[in-house]
C-alpha cells in the first residue's frame, strides 16, 4: 500500500541513473588508486537513499548536499564533466551549472546545514513555492551546528526536508558510539518535527516520505527529518 505511484518512464530513468552512479563511482575509485585523481569519497551503497529522495523534488525546489550525493546532481542535469574536474582538484568543478538550484560539494561536516535553514527561510520570505532538500551523514547529526540548524528550522517552521544517510560510520566512529538514541530520527521529536527512519536501500521506500515531506513544507508546516539508513 505504501509503494509509490512512479510513472515507467521515470523508473527506467531513475534505474539508469543508479546503474551509471555506480559504475562511475567504480571507474574514479580506479583513477584514485592509480593517482590520477586526488581525494575521493566512495558513493557506494548511497544510490538508493540519494535518488529515492531527490526524485520528488522539483526543480525550483533547492538541494543542498554533502559530497556523496552525486546521484542526486546526475539526477538534476549536472555533466559528469563537473565530478570529474571536481576530484581532480580544479575549481571549475564545483561552478553549479545555469538554471540549477543546487549548492556545490560542502566538505566541512554539518556546517552547509544552517545554509539550507537559511535558504528555505529566505524562499519563503520571499513567497517563493519551493522547498530545500538537504541531506547530512549519521556523522554529521552528531556535531553542534547541525543540531542548531535543525532547531532554528523547527523554531522557524523552516520549508525543509532533512535526509540523514546513516551508513554507520562517522569517518572511523561507529554509530554506537555516537549516541544512545534508539534511532536518529528520533532526534527531529526533540525539535517539533516528525522523523522516520526508512531503508535507505529501497529506493522506492524513501520516494513516500520524502513526498510527504516535501508537501508539509510546501503546505506551511514545517520541516521533517529522513534517516536512510545503508
Amino acid at each position: 500500500a505504501l509503494e509509490p505511484d512512479i510513472p515507467a518512464d521515470d523508473l527506467r530513468r531513475l534505474y539508469h541513473t543508479f546503474l551509471l552512479a555506480r559504475r562511475f563511482h567504480e571507474r574514479m575509485l580506479l583513477l584514485q588508486r592509480q593517482g590520477r585523481i586526488g581525494t575521493y569519497l566512495p558513493a557506494r551503497g548511497h544510490e538508493a537513499a540519494v535518488l529515492g529522495s531527490v526524485y520528488p523534488l522539483r526543480a525550483t525546489d533547492w538541494l543542498v548536499p554533502v559530497w556523496r550525493e552525486w546521484a542526486a546532481y546526475v539526477w538534476r542535469g549536472w555533466p559528469l564533466d563537473n565530478l570529474i574536474l571536481l576530484y581532480a582538484g580544479l575549481p571549475e568543478g564545483t561552478s553549479v551549472p545555469e538554471g540549477i538550484r543546487d549548492l556545490p560539494v560542502c566538505v566541512p561536516m554539518g556546517t552547509h546545514v544552517p545554509h539550507a535553514v537559511g535558504i528555505a527561510c529566505a524562499a519563503r520570505a520571499r513567497r517563493e513555492d519551493s522547498v530545500v532538500l538537504c541531506y547530512f551523514g549519521d556523522g554529521a547529526s552528531s556535531e553542534g551546528v547541525c543540531q542548531e540548524a535543525m532547531n532554528f528550522a523547527g523554531v522557524f517552521q523552516a520549508p525543509i526536508v532533512f535526509v540523514c544517510i546513516n551508513n554507520q560510520w562517522a569517518i572511523s566512529i561507529p554509530r554506537s558510539r555516537q549516541t544512545r538514541a534508539t534511532t536518529l530520527a528520533h532526534r527531529a521529536l526533540a525539535y517539533g518535527f516528525p522523523g522516520i527512519q526508512v531503508d535507505g536501500n529501497d529506493l522506492l521506500a524513501m520516494v513516500t516520505p520524502t513526498r510527504e515531506g516535501i508537501a508539509r513544507a510546501r503546505e506551511g508546516r514545517g520541516p521533517s527529518l529522513i534517516e536512510a539508513v545503508t
